[in-house]
């Protein structure tokens, strides 16, 4: 609780009050003001109030840090832990597997797609001598003629 809080200050001076009331003659009673005695209660209440607040936001982080501690000490936690370190090691290896077959896939379409550029270049140089050796012997047969196409009319 606050060192002397205002709600401690409060009950003294009721206390006080009280202690220096005037005696009823013949008992143990005293007279007090009513209107003031039930100020001095209105205050008290209040300020009890106000006292439970403050300590609450005082406990409240520790008792918080204090139940985490708990709950981590905990066998289930611990348990629960171990189990998603297998998870976790278990997702990684899946996940290498699949990169790995990713790659392999990835590697096998790119060796026949070069396999058929190679055809495709060899094609296209086959053809480019044959085009060259036509054109040498259009040029020995007919010095002066401009070579045509075959598919031109």
């Amino acid at each position: 609780m606050l060192e002397s809080s205002q709600t401690e200050r409060r009950l003294r001076d009721l206390k006080r009050n009280v202690v220096e009331a005037r005696a009823v003659p013949m008992s143990a009673s005293c007279m007090m003001n009513r209107a003031e005695t039930l100020a001095f209660l209105d205050a008290i209440i209040a300020g009890l109030e106000e006292d439970f607040e403050a300590q609450s936001a005082e406990m409240a982080p520790e008792s918080s840090r204090r139940a985490w501690d708990i709950v981590d000490q905990h066998e289930i936690v611990q348990e629960a832990k171990v189990r998603a370190a297998r998870i976790e090691a278990k997702a990684k290896a899946e996940q290498e597997e699949l990169l790995a077959e990713a790659d392999r896939y990835v590697e096998t379409r790119l060796a026949a797609f070069e396999a058929e550029l190679q055809v495709t270049l060899s094609r296209v140089g086959v053809m480019r001598e044959r085009l060259m050796s036509r054109a040498k012997i259009d040029d020995s047969e007919e010095p002066h003629t401009t070579i045509m196409p075959r598919w031109s009319v």
